[in-house]
């Protein structure tokens, strides 16, 4: 056998087998084409019920998109009414930055003027540099005849204080002594020679008027409290003291100082020492003796 005859025979074998699955089908088909109507019936319904559901699907988002048109041109409106007043807000923004433009041409002149003004006082600084110097160098020199002459006068007033204190003690004494001749003269029954002594000088001067207060008696007491410079003493207004008094502070014969009473009350004063012997500190229990009663005693 050739190989024609060969291809020719597989061909028809091929081509058998087609027809036949070919002429098979067919005659299934021609005895089903009553289910296959049926069948087409139905798909054809099918179709027809999801067309009408697709048509009102669709007419259902065109008159959503049809409202949202709507709604998308309103707020187009409302866009361009902001745009026109955006538009306006920026016209008198411009109008605005024109102005603080102009002002700040001026506000630049001003500061050149300033700064012309400022590099003048500059070129003036070292002139009045120079003049504070020599005025200070003035000052110190003053400042230091200034503390001579303070220390001048703390020496001066240092002697008048030492003069001041000696005299007091005189005083003291002398009254001590006049007191003491008295009391002899009493008991001899002669005349005190104390008598025809003169007063201590600027004890009691003819014409001259106390600046201090002056009680009509003598006032003694005691010294009861000590706080610093500050002194509290046993007598007080009923005891005839008032502000200002000087009172004498002692202890037995010996000068301890002065003080001031600066604060009375009805059995009580309170004052500070203004003078104070060199060396003796007061203390609790000193007698007090108002210096006016002092400076009368005979």
């Amino acid at each position: 056998m050739s190989t024609l005859t060969k291809v020719f025979v597989v061909l028809l074998v091929f081509f058998s087998i087609a027809f036949t699955s070919v002429t098979v089908s067919i005659v299934a088909q021609t005895r089903n084409w009553k289910d296959l109507a049926e069948k087409y019936q139905e798909h054809a319904r099918i179709a027809d019920t999801n067309l009408r559901h697709e048509i009102a699907a669709n007419a259902a988002m065109l008159a959503a998109a049809r409202d949202q048109s709507r709604a998308q041109s309103a707020s187009i409106a409302d866009l361009e009414t902001k745009l026109a007043s955006a538009a306006t807000d920026v016209a008198r923004l411009e109008a605005s930055i024109a102005r603080i433009e102009v002002d700040k041409g001026g506000v630049d002149a001003m500061n050149r003027g300033l700064l012309a003004e400022l590099q003048a006082a500059s070129s003036g600084r070292d002139i009045y540099r120079d003049q504070r110097n020599t005025l200070e160098t003035e000052n110190l020199d003053v400042q230091q005849r200034n503390i001579e002459c303070n220390d001048r006068v703390n020496e001066l007033t240092a002697r008048m204080d030492m003069m001041i204190e000696q005299r007091r003690q005189y005083e003291q004494q002398l009254n001590i002594l006049k007191n003491e001749n008295q009391r002899l003269a009493q008991r001899g029954g002669g005349t005190s020679a104390g008598r025809s002594m003169e007063d201590p000088a600027g004890a009691a001067l003819p014409g001259v008027v106390a600046v201090d207060p002056v009680p009509g008696h003598s006032v003694n007491g005691r010294v009861v409290q000590i706080s610093g410079d500050l002194l509290t003493v046993s007598v007080g207004k009923a005891d005839g003291v008032r502000t200002g008094m000087v009172f004498v502070i002692t202890r037995g014969d010996e000068y301890v100082g002065d003080m001031r009473v600066s604060m009375v009350r009805p059995d009580e004063c309170a004052g500070k020492i203004v003078r104070s012997a060199p060396g003796v500190a007061v203390k609790q229990g000193d007698q007090v003796t108002d210096a006016a009663s002092l400076a009368r005693t005979p």
